[in-house]
């Protein structure tokens, strides 16, 4: 018998979604969105009495909550999480978003919920069994790499200690095309053709003056940087 921690926005579970997680067989336990932090504190806190948490998502005024919640959910804990919603009410792109912060799942509860039901029962086992055994189970493959996060919505991106960088537009840009081929070597042309729209000559320049820029902004030293390597001659790496 699983537990499931249910955040509803509005504080009230829809019967038709509690029906879709009837397969689970599992307790479901509300939680207040007010009461977040209690989720982790004290030695009886609140998450190590469930085995996944989920919150509702009813429409795309609600994303930065979600995304704060996300954040602090992953500081404290790599309990699952999921995010239920309907394709009709929130973007692509925020559900994108949720999986870079590290959600282990989007639940679309409009759709054909058997594979996603099974995934879920899965991921909760090996949770379970983590902790009965005093280990911390590993991250989803459908987090993002845990020390470093896009957050487009905010032109910013999340690094290992928590902190977010805000960043210009073409810093922004730049990062996330690197993201996009993260651990590839892309040229300097490669990359300005993907930033810029204008026929400027000395391309080389200016993508070395944004990339300084932004090493400055995301790097603990620019003289030996984590996160974005330079490929002599070439152009850069990002390395997540």
């Amino acid at each position: 018998m699983y537990t499931i921690g249910y955040i509803s926005l509005n504080n009230q579970m829809n019967a038709e979604r509690e029906k879709a997680l009837s397969p689970l067989q599992c307790i479901v336990q509300p939680i207040d969105k007010k009461e977040i932090i209690k989720l982790f504190e004290g030695k009886d806190c609140l998450s190590n009495k469930i085995d996944t948490l989920i919150v509702e998502d009813e429409d795309f005024s609600n994303i930065n909550w979600i995304c704060e919640m996300i954040m602090y959910v992953r500081k404290q804990s790599d309990i699952p999480l999921w995010i239920v919603t309907s394709s009709d009410k929130v973007s692509k792109t925020s559900r994108i978003v949720y999986l870079q912060l590290g959600a282990d799942g989007v639940i679309d509860y409009e759709r054909d919920l058997d594979e996603t039901i099974l995934v879920m029962r899965n991921l909760m086992n090996r949770f379970k069994q983590s902790r009965l055994q005093g280990t911390s189970p590993k991250k989803s493959l459908t987090s993002s790499v845990e020390d470093f996060r896009l957050i487009p919505q905010n032109l910013s991106v999340c690094l290992e200690d928590g902190k977010e960088v805000n960043l210009t537009k073409l810093e922004f840009l730049t990062i996330e095309y690197l993201h996009k081929h993260a651990r590839k070597t892309m040229t300097y042309e490669e990359i300005y053709k993907n930033v810029w729209n204008d026929t400027y000559k000395d391309r080389k320049y200016r993508v070395s003056n944004l990339v300084f820029h932004l090493r400055q902004k995301i790097e603990v030293d620019i003289e030996k940087p984590k996160y974005i390597k330079t490929i002599r001659s070439k152009g850069y790496m990002l390395n997540v």
